[in-house]
């Protein structure tokens, strides 16, 4: 069997605020003025991808997906948030990100040649559409850490992915 070559490597990172045992632990990043936490499970599947970008010299694409914000009054009722707002709210969450991947980078990336993407969306659905927009040979990505349960009545981004992507999927457990 022919050795595996993967060149364009997908990983999606999560992150969120961080928790005042990871402020006094260290753990927490400083980024766009906000104090972020990676997700441990996101640690070990960019480690990994490093390690597969690092024996092929390939390259890894970092994609950390926002929650988006509808304009429209059909969610919202007779009180919605002007356009301008909306955008403003989705450019600091970019920058937001892109300076929390970037510290990511700087930390567990080296030799490594690294893209970063950013943007708002449905999860499940962004991590497919940059693996097509990157032509991926693989996406590593956390598994959610949640519970055969509540992965039946909310779903599991890790389990669409799997099921709809174009290319080999590695998923990192959460534990």
């Amino acid at each position: 069997m022919a050795e595996q070559h993967f060149q364009r490597i997908l990983v999606p990172i999560d992150f969120q605020p961080a928790s005042e045992e990871a402020i006094a632990a260290g753990r927490a990043v400083t980024a766009g003025g906000q104090e972020v936490e990676f997700s441990p499970a996101s640690l070990k599947a960019l480690s990994m991808a490093v390690q597969l970008a690092g024996a092929s010299k390939g390259t890894i694409t970092l994609l950390h997906v926002t929650p988006p914000l509808q304009s429209t009054t059909m969610y919202t009722g007779p009180v919605a948030l002007p356009a301008g707002v909306i955008e403003e709210i989705h450019a600091k969450a970019k920058q937001t990100s892109l300076a929390a991947l970037q510290h990511l980078c700087a930390k567990h990336c080296e030799g490594v040649n690294v893209e970063q993407s950013v943007g708002p969306g449905q999860t499940s659905l962004a991590v497919l559409d940059e693996a097509a927009r990157i032509n991926a040979d693989l996406i590593v990505m956390a598994a959610s850490g949640r519970s055969r349960v509540a992965r039946f009545f909310v779903g599991s981004t890790a389990d669409r992915v799997i099921r709809e992507a174009s290319c080999p999927v590695l998923v990192i457990p959460a534990s």
